[in-house]
């Protein structure tokens, strides 16, 4: 089994796979863990119940003072760093330009989409751009894709003029589920793909020529794929009968890594479907009914992510990407999260404030804290969008919990803790932020710091050829497709403007940004 993908403590030895379902619904789905459970059992070293605040009553909501006030100059000044920032990386342009998966230019007018993919090169010859994809393929797209789609939210609604990238994007999300449709009788919905691979093509959206190229992927290569011992994350599966792009190739096993970023950006296109056009509305509930159905499946299924193998036979991989940890309320939060986009309410779920003995812990892997942040973020997000208010403050709560404990411990290198960098910790304290959650002075400052150290990095050269790769005065050559640089992962650099355009954000937050100018930026 695959446990230790997510958990390896340093030295440690703790295992977590899945215990029984907390749903009484016999689905006759195997139960890939109950072997494991009662060790697991054994070896989790706190309950629930043993961490501050997890089983506290819903009592309101409020957060004590903490860091020096910042003046309105200092809040002036780092506005400007950060609309720089975003401006002089032209974030909104190559994102746009990057997303890519299918081109509204097909003259056959299949259904068009994008995504934000690893896994890419960007070549330039003879003046000419293609996006070569790697053989192994791309994994975990949501997790870039859905902080995207959020930034992109927040752009429409502070200056319009984005719906376009957010439509691509949410018809990406939408693309998962269809790449699984058959022609021949097979139905397998609601499943969702980890990754898509159709025919190359070339692109010429918005003027723009680029070729996509998805030749190594028919089939891809993924190494280790017939050792038992560790089987691979995903297999390519051939679908030749799609009714959309004919036959294509997909990665089979859409992990739950990824999930809770979808559901979060899920959650907050929601924002944009009131005032957004006929098309985009229609995107909107085309993507919610998919996601809708296929959270309902994996709840029914034991909390388990349905695929097909190469023969289309339905299976349930018992690698620890496609179930959710039930031991201990270990991933609650990602079963609260899904439980509200399937159904609407908690059901019997239990889950505290969000905390878990295993949130937060040093010596687990980052990829764990990535997951559980996301899911909590997205829990607290979708109970108050679907008119839960007891379960988004408890979930507020949670996350409250989380930042003060990774706050004292940057004040205190000394003190070791989860997240992995710089980085990693703005995205949980702006996400947080995003939510609902009041941020302190003391956390306006740590971003505020953060800005400063991407707009000095990113922007280290103004001129970087990776943000202006079809400009002709940029030479042929090989070009990074996620710029890089320091304080801020460029997935997440828009999710400031939440401060200024989530409908979640606190009024008690202490002040982020200068909204006035940003409403004024116009990017």
């Amino acid at each position: 089994m695959q446990i230790r993908r997510i958990l390896g403590l340093a030295g440690l030895g703790l295992l977590v796979a899945c215990g029984v379902g907390t749903s009484e619904v016999d689905s006759g789905v195997p139960d890939v863990a109950a072997d494991v459970a009662a060790d697991v059992a054994a070896d989790v070293p706190l309950a629930p119940s043993d961490v501050e605040g997890a089983d506290a009553p819903y009592t309101g909501y409020t957060r004590p003072e903490a860091g020096e006030p910042v003046d309105p100059a200092e809040i002036a000044e780092v506005t400007a760093l950060y609309l720089d920032l975003l401006k002089q990386t032209r974030w909104l342009g190559v994102t746009d330009e990057r997303v890519h998966g299918w081109p509204r230019s097909d003259a056959e007018g299949r259904y068009w989409y994008g995504t934000w993919w690893s896994g890419v090169k960007i070549l330039k010859e003879n003046g000419k751009v293609r996006y070569l994809h790697s053989q192994d393929g791309a994994d975990n797209n949501g997790m870039r894709s859905g902080p995207l789609l959020v930034g992109a939210v927040f752009a429409e609604r502070l200056w319009g003029g984005h719906e376009l990238l957010v439509r691509k994007l949410v018809r990406g999300f939408t693309s998962w589920g269809k790449v699984m449709e058959r022609t021949d009788g097979v139905d397998v919905t609601p499943m969702l793909a980890r990754a898509a691979y159709p025919a190359s093509i070339t692109s010429t959206d918005d003027g723009r020529e680029i070729r996509i190229d998805y030749d190594l992927n028919h089939p891809g290569v993924i190494e280790g794929r017939y050792d038992p011992e560790d089987p691979p994350p995903s297999l390519y599966v051939l679908n030749p009968v799609n009714p959309t792009w004919g036959e294509v190739w997909l990665k089979n096993k859409r992990s739950k890594d990824d999930v809770g970023h979808m559901l979060l950006g899920l959650a907050f296109v929601e924002a944009c479907e009131a005032t957004g056009s006929a098309d985009l509305q229609a995107d909107i509930a085309e993507a919610r009914e998919l996601y809708a159905a296929w959270a309902r499946r994996v709840e029914d299924d034991g909390w388990k992510v349905a695929t097909v193998g190469e023969d289309w036979t339905v299976y349930w991989p018992n690698e620890d990407l496609a179930f959710f940890v039930q031991v201990l309320n270990a991933e609650c939060k990602g079963m609260l999260a899904t439980r509200l986009y399937g159904r609407g309410d908690g059901g019997t779920l239990a889950c505290g404030n969000g905390l878990s003995n295993i949130d937060e812990v040093w010596g687990l892997k980052n990829d764990l804290h990535q997951i559980e942040r996301s899911f909590h973020e997205a829990a607290a997000a979708l109970a108050d969008l679907r008119g839960q208010p007891e379960l988004a403050w408890a979930m507020r709560e949670g996350l409250t919990v989380r930042l003060d404990k990774v706050m004292d411990a940057v004040e205190e290198p000394e003190r070791p803790f989860g997240l992995s960098g710089n980085e990693d910790l703005a995205e949980l304290v702006v996400m947080s932020g995003v939510v609902g959650v009041p941020l302190t002075w003391r956390e306006v400052r740590f971003l505020h710091q953060r800005v400063r150290d991407a707009h000095a990095s990113y922007l280290a050269d103004p001129l970087n050829p990776v943000y202006h790769v079809f400009e002709a005065a940029t030479p042929d050559g090989e070009y990074a497709y996620e710029p890089s640089g320091q304080g801020l992962f460029w997935r997440y650099l828009p999710a400031l403007l939440g401060a200024c355009a989530s409908p979640q954000w606190s009024p008690a937050s202490k002040p982020l940004l200068d909204c006035v100018a940003v409403k004024a930026a116009a990017l």
